[in-house]
């Protein structure tokens, strides 16, 4: 009866251990954003979104921002890591890391 209750505290203990790690590592990754502005920049309206992808830090996937714009000559480009792209890294532990581009015209 004994050794029960000792292995239900080691399956709590390890579920603890894996919660704080799962936690902190989504708590600590910030949401990163670089805008881009050609031309005079857009109105803030979002026209096109892809997202680009890394394998163990090296780019595997190309967004042309000219394409995704439709040749419009004012425009800005939000490159960022939302908390799906976080959740991504975190699950893969870090070998595949995704960013979302997305075009304001």
């Amino acid at each position: 009866m004994i050794g029960i209750y000792f292995k239900k505290i080691k399956k709590i203990k390890k579920m603890r251990k894996l919660s704080f790690v799962i936690m902190a590592s989504i708590s600590l990754s910030s949401c990163m954003i670089n805008t881009h502005v050609v031309g005079d920049g857009g109105k803030g309206v979002e026209s096109a979104r892809q997202k680009t992808v890394y394998i163990l830090g090296n780019r595997v996937s190309e967004v042309d921002s000219k394409a995704l714009a439709d040749g419009a000559e004012n425009y800005e480009i939000d490159t960022r890591a939302n908390f799906v792209d976080m959740l991504i890294s975190t699950f893969t532990f870090g070998i595949v890391g995704t960013r979302t581009v997305i075009i304001k015209k």
